[in-house]
């Protein structure tokens, strides 16, 4: 499980995602990704991404990023470090009413099952932190 973000081209939000990604596209990603030509580290873009992918339009920076990116930066301005994560009910996204039934069934201790309409909602739902997990189909992901 990853801890913390992927680096990231961010755009305004009126701004034509799929041209700038166009754009970016027609350079090898190593051309992109690399710095040393240029006497550097990290020159526009991190040198250590492989390859340069287009998230869905429904993902916004929030999503992206996590809720405990943003607690971690507003802590570290305020000088303040984040607490540490308590225990508590894992909540299970299922995606199916079969899948929901199972998962109720299944009664597992400090699990709690929650229903959204797609693998794509579920996953929007982990971001924001009204879900903790579900398992996909790795064509889904």
């Amino acid at each position: 499980l990853l801890k913390e973000p992927r680096h990231a081209v961010i755009s305004r939000k009126d701004a034509d995602s799929e041209q700038i990604y166009k754009v970016l596209k027609q350079f090898p990603d190593s051309d992109l990704f690399s710095s040393a030509a240029f006497g550097g580290k990290d020159l526009m873009f991190s040198d250590s991404p492989t390859e340069l992918i287009e998230l869905p339009k429904s993902m916004d920076s929030f999503l992206y990023l996590r809720e405990d990116y943003y607690e971690a930066m507003r802590a570290l301005r305020a000088g303040n470090p984040p607490p540490p994560p308590q225990d508590r009910n894992i909540e299970w996204c299922t995606i199916s009413h079969a899948e929901q039934q199972k998962c109720d069934s299944l009664q597992i201790p400090h699990m709690e099952c929650r229903r959204a309409s797609s693998v794509e909602e579920c996953i929007q739902k982990i971001m924001r932190k009204e879900a903790d997990a579900l398992a996909v189909d790795g064509g889904q992901v």
